[in-house]
């Protein structure tokens, strides 16, 4: 059994949740990156990607896992406490097929070659990535 630490998902328009949970898993903008109890501080850069936390049940015990399509922001681990701060946090449960084709659409819609036209395309493509995982 590990020990649960507070971990706190905050968007601009709400908190999201606040949970103590066993461990996390962030997508930094360069690589996935695990959080457990006692890490050292960390400030990292978020990318595209699935949020995964690790609820912590009764008694500190292996609860439920909440995975979430976040976009952009900032992760804190400092004092065994995590802050997760982005511009969208989207349950997993929640992307849908036709959220997919929305971006695959906005992605096809983007034209030229200049480097604005594909820095957007490779976001969009991140992000219909993340959206097939979640």
């Amino acid at each position: 059994m590990s020990i649960p630490f507070k971990a706190s998902l905050i968007t601009p328009e709400s908190i999201v949740l606040e949970a103590h949970v066993n461990a996390a898993q962030i997508p930094a903008h360069d690589g996935l990156v695990g959080i457990l109890v006692n890490r050292a501080p960390l400030l990292a850069k978020l990318g595209t990607g699935i949020l995964r936390l690790d609820i912590a049940g009764p008694n500190g015990g292996a609860g439920e896992t909440q995975r979430f399509l976040v976009s952009g922001g900032y992760a804190q681990m400092k004092d065994d406490e995590l802050t997760i701060l982005t511009t969208e946090a989207i349950p997993a449960g929640q992307v849908s097929p036709q959220m997919i084709a929305a971006e695959q659409a906005k992605l096809a819609a983007v034209q030229g070659a200049d480097t604005k036209a594909m820095e957007q395309r490779q976001a969009l493509q991140a992000r219909i990535s993340a959206m097939h995982m979640a």
